[in-house]
C-alpha cells in the first residue's frame, strides 16, 4: 500500500506516543517550510542524511516512493503520506511491513531476488550499528569495536543470519517469493523485527528508549585495557535472543585471556553466578557457545530450563533453541570416575552440542544433538581451544539469606573430590541442604 493512499493521517498519528507525534509534525513542518508538501528532493537528501551511511540514493529513493504513493510520480510528499510512512515501518501489521521490505528491496519493476533483499538488510544493520555507537551502552564495550574490517564482517554475517530463514524457504520452493513468503519469514524471525524497528525510529528521529534497551551495557572489564574479542554484531544477536528481563547488562564472570587457560579458574568464576553466556573461540577461528538460563552448578545431573539455547557466530552465525526432545540443557561435573568431567549443553553424556573437557584445551561438538534444533557447531568434532569468555547477564542476583542459613548438608556430600576442588577454589557451597546427606562407611 503506497503511503499517498493513506486518507486518516489523524487516527495513525495518535498510534505514536506524544513526544513522536511532536516530532513528525515538526520535523515535517521544516521539510515542508511551512507548507502543505514538501519537495521530494528535499525528502530524500534528508533521508539520506539520517541514514548516515555510504550508497543510500536508490534506498532513500524507494523510501521517498512509499511516502508520495507507488505508483505516484509526484514531485511532493504530503503530512499523511508521511505519516502513513511512519505508521507502516513502525506500528503496521505484517502484510504492510512485508509490502514494505519487498518494495525497499526490489522496487516497483520487478520481484527482488535473495540476494537484493540481503543487501537491504545489511544497509538497515548498518544504519541501526551507526545509531548503536552514539549509546553509552554500546560505547562502554568501546575496547570490541575498534577493528571496523572485523566489524563489518560481522555485520555481513548477521544479516546472512536474518536472511537465512528466507533463503531457505525460496530455495525450498520453485525460486519465487512472495507476500505470503515475506510474512513467514520476518514472522519467524524476532532479531529482523528488532532490526526494522530501529532503522524505523533512527530514521524518523523518534524517541530512543525502546532503542535504548536493545543493547546491554559492559561491567566487569576494562574494556581499554581488556578488550572482549566479541564483536559488537555478536553481542547483539546473543543479546536479542535472550530473555527481554535479561538484555539490559552482561558482566564479565570468566576470560581466558584474563584469568588464565584453567578449567579450575573457570569453575571458580561460573558457578552459582545466575544466568550466562558462554563463547568460545576455537584454534581454527570457529565462534560458538551457549546461553545457561540458570547458574551453573557442579552434579552429575544435567541441569537448566527450556530458555537455554546455544548459537554459532563464526564462519556463521545461527541460534539454536530447545526442541523439547529432552532436558539436556547444561551439565557441569568434575572429579568423577563414572560420569565425564567437564562443562557441556546438550545431547547425551560424552555426546554434547558444545563439551569443554576439564583437562583444559580440549573440548568437541558431535555431528548431532537433540537437545538443540542444531547443526555442529565447531568445523571438526574435536577442536582445541583458543579463548573463552563467560559473561553474566541481567541484573546481578540478590543473595538467599536462607541459603547463607542452611545447616551443614550438601549435594556434594557424595563427593568429596568435588567438594575439595570447590573448597580449594574458595567457593561458598550454596546447594548445601539441598539434597540429603549419603551415609559414608567408616
Amino acid at each position: 500500500m503506497g503511503a499517498g493512499e493513506s486518507k486518516d493521517a489523524n487516527h495513525e498519528l495518535k498510534l505514536f506516543p506524544e513526544e513522536d507525534r511532536l516530532v513528525l509534525d515538526q520535523s515535517f513542518k521544516e521539510l515542508a517550510n511551512g507548507k502543505k508538501a514538501a519537495n521530494r528532493k528535499c525528502v530524500e537528501n534528508f533521508v539520506q542524511e539520517m541514514l548516515g551511511i555510504p550508497d543510500v540514493t536508490v534506498l532513500s529513493r524507494r523510501i521517498c516512493d512509499l511516502m508520495a504513493g507507488k505508483e505516484a510520480a509526484a514531485n511532493a510528499i504530503t503530512f499523511e503520506g508521511y505519516v502513513h510512512f511512519a505508521s507502516i515501518i513502525i506500528n503496521g501489521i505484517l502484510d504492510d511491513k512485508a509490502e514494505l521490505i519487498i518494495y525497499l528491496a526490489g522496487g516497483k519493476n520487478h520481484e527482488p531476488t535473495v540476494e537484493e533483499c540481503q543487501q537491504l538488510v545489511f544497509k538497515m544493520v548498518q544504519v541501526v550499528f551507526q545509531y548503536l555507537l552514539s549509546l553509552p551502552a554500546a560505547q562502554s564495550w568501546s575496547g570490541s569495536c575498534k577493528d571496523s574490517a572485523n566489524e563489518k564482517d560481522a555485520q555481513n554475517r548477521l544479516s546472512t543470519f536474518l536472511t537465512s530463514e528466507l533463503a531457505e524457504m525460496v530455495a525450498e520452493g520453485d525460486g519465487h517469493w512472495d507476500l505470503q513468503t515475506t510474512c513467514t519469514w520476518i514472522s519467524r524471525c524476532p532479531q529482523l523485527n528488532h532490526i526494522i524497528d530501529i532503522f524505523g525510529h533512527t530514521l524518523l528521529q523518534l524517541s530512543s528508549s525502546k532503542r535504548m534497551q536493545f543493547f546491554p551495557m559492559c561491567r566487569g572489564i576494562p574494556t581499554h585495557i581488556y578488550p572482549s574479542w566479541l564483536t559488537l554484531a555478536d553481542i547483539l544477536l546473543i543479546n536479542s535472543s535472550l530473555p527481554v528481563e535479561l538484555r539490559t547488562e552482561w558482566r564479565l564472570l570468566f576470560s581466558s585471556k584474563m584469568h588464565g587457560e584453567s578449567f579450575s579458574s573457570l569453575l571458580g568464576a561460573i558457578v552459582d553466578k545466575g544466568p550466562s553466556v558462554i563463547v568460545v573461540k576455537d584454534q581454527q577461528g570457529g565462534i560458538f557457545g551457549g546461553f545457561a538460563s540458570t547458574s551453573w552448578t557442579i552434579s552429575p545431573q544435567f541441569t537448566g530450563t527450556d530458555k537455554n539455547f546455544i548459537f554459532s557466530l563464526s564462519p556463521k552465525m545461527a541460534v539454536y533453541q530447545t526442541t523439547g526432545f529432552n532436558d539436556h540443557y547444561q551439565y557441569l561435573n568434575v572429579q568423577q570416575q563414572t560420569f565425564p568431567n567437564g562443562l557441556g549443553m546438550g545431547g547425551q553424556l560424552n555426546y554434547f552440542g558444545f563439551w569443554i573437557d576439564s583437562e583444559y584445551g580440549k573440548g568437541k561438538c558431535s555431528p548431532t544433538c537433540t537437545t538443540y534444533t542444531y547443526r555442529q557447531l565447531s568445523s571438526n568434532t574435536d577442536f582445541l581451544i583458543d579463548n573463552i569468555e563467560v559473561w553474566a547477564v541481567g541484573p546481578e542476583p540478590e543473595k538467599d539469606e536462607d541459603e547463607e542459613r542452611r545447616p551443614a548438608g550438601s549435594v556434594l556430600d557424595s563427593n568429596r573430590d568435588a567438594k575439595a576442588v570447590l573448597d580449594i577454589m574458595g567457593k561458598e557451597r550454596h546447594s548445601e541442604g539441598l539434597r540429603e546427606p549419603v551415609e559414608e562407611d567408616d
